[in-house]
């Protein structure tokens, strides 16, 4: 925090605005990484159900074609059964697309169909909701980002022929799959029997979204650099600057004590209308200054040729002020005389001041003092005694008190 106090201006503007833009960067890179991967999930979304769909197509014409045409299967036709045909042509199309597509089942003949994990739940879900429709979800196999999708089939006429009535199924299907032993027997029409299952990887799809994602971020952040440097150079030409040189002109008045200083206007706005109050203070106070020049010049004229002496002393007794009339009867130059204290130019024949002190006594007897004309004993720098007249006054600034002695001899 200490070091923040202590960075300059611009420096400061340049970090607040630095941390304002990177929050706004960062905000920026999450909405846009979000914004990337809703629509590449929609496009793997789209894929995954144009893919189940052709596959569950496909199984539905053989089907349909095999009932128009009374078409027999037989061991020989074992690749042309619908569920078979449409699987095995799903894993080609797999092939080229990259993508896993099967058709699977909880009720399998083909230990390969049997649904995992994710396609249980689905198939499950299919029972448990007629109206659902398609089940899908962002999930990870074997530790790597995956778009899993299901699209539920249901029995029709031609699955019956081979999975309804065992005593009804063809020979070859009996004895390849006894019915003692096989689950996919007793299917009734309409219920779902399994569904198309498509795995679309995702690992490339998401490296595509990192690529996009920094090249948003070099490009957003070259523009913050760009603004940040236009924005420095912009606040160091109206604003650091112009108080740069108001802070060396106050520096200036403040070591010479001279009010001569003037800055250039710069407009109407808060600097230029600070830099314009500044020069009318300077020129305020140069005009005071004149005449409070004018003033301590009268003062000390009035001071220098007046008849009696004239001493001032602060309250501790150091004198302040010893005109030339004060030089004449004491025998001090006035060099001699400033800081002495006032003790030195009282004799001691006057032991009533000399005891307690001159403050003390001052202090005490100001206001007597002040009233009248007292007569005490001075002392030349010689030694020799002084008789004098002292009448007293005292004044008051800045909570100082000084005294101020009018001496005749």
């Amino acid at each position: 925090m200490n070091f923040f106090r202590n960075l300059g201006l611009l420096a400061k503007i340049s970090v607040i605005v630095v941390a304002i833009l990177t929050l706004f960067l960062g905000f920026n890179a999450l909405l846009n990484y979000r914004q990337q991967k809703s629509i590449i999930l929609g496009e793997a979304l789209m894929k995954a159900r144009g893919a189940a769909f052709h596959a569950v197509q496909s199984r539905e014409y053989l089907s349909a074609e095999y009932l128009k045409g009374k078409v027999t299967l037989s061991v020989e036709r074992y690749g042309l059964i619908p569920v078979v045909a449409s699987n095995r042509i799903g894993m080609l199309v797999a092939e080229d697309l990259g993508y896993r597509i099967r058709q699977t089942s909880d009720r399998y003949r083909n230990p390969k169909n049997a649904p995992d994990a994710f396609e249980t739940a689905a198939l499950k879900a299919f029972r448990a909701e007629h109206s659902l429709l398609e089940y899908f979800e962002e999930t990870k196999a074997d530790g790597e980002p995956v778009f899993r999708y299901l699209l539920p089939f249901s029995a029709d006429e031609s699955c019956l022929q081979c999975h309804g009535d065992p005593e009804q199924a063809p020979d070859f299907i009996k004895q390849l799959f006894p019915a003692e032993r096989d689950q996919a027997y007793h299917y009734e029409l309409g219920e779902v029997i399994g569904a198309a299952s498509i795995s679309i990887p995702m690992e490339d799809l998401y490296m595509q979204i990192h690529a996009n994602l920094r090249f948003d971020l070099m490009v957003t952040g070259g523009t913050f650099l760009a603004l940040i440097t236009c924005l420095g150079f912009l606040i160091r030409h109206t604003v650091t600057r112009p108080l740069a040189e108001l802070g060396d002109a106050i520096g200036e008045i403040m070591r010479t004590g001279r009010f001569e200083e003037q800055l250039p206007g710069r407009g109407r706005d808060e600097i230029g209308l600070l830099i314009e109050r500044f020069n009318e203070m300077s020129a305020h106070l140069r005009e005071k200054t004149r005449e409070v020049e004018e003033s301590e010049r009268r003062f000390r004229l009035l001071t220098e040729n007046a008849r009696d002496g004239i001493i001032s002393f602060l309250a501790n007794g150091q004198i302040i002020l010893f005109n030339r009339q004060a030089e004449k009867i004491f025998g001090y130059s006035k060099r001699e005389a400033i800081g002495m204290n006032i003790l030195a130019l009282i004799h001691p024949d006057c032991p009533s001041i000399h005891e307690i002190g001159a403050p003390e006594y001052f202090r005490i007897h100001a206001a007597e003092l002040m009233r009248e004309i007292r007569r005490i004993p001075g002392r030349r720098r010689d030694g020799a005694p002084l008789p004098m007249e002292l009448a007293l006054s005292l004044t008051e600034s800045d909570g100082h008190i000084f005294y101020t002695a009018i001496i005749r001899v």
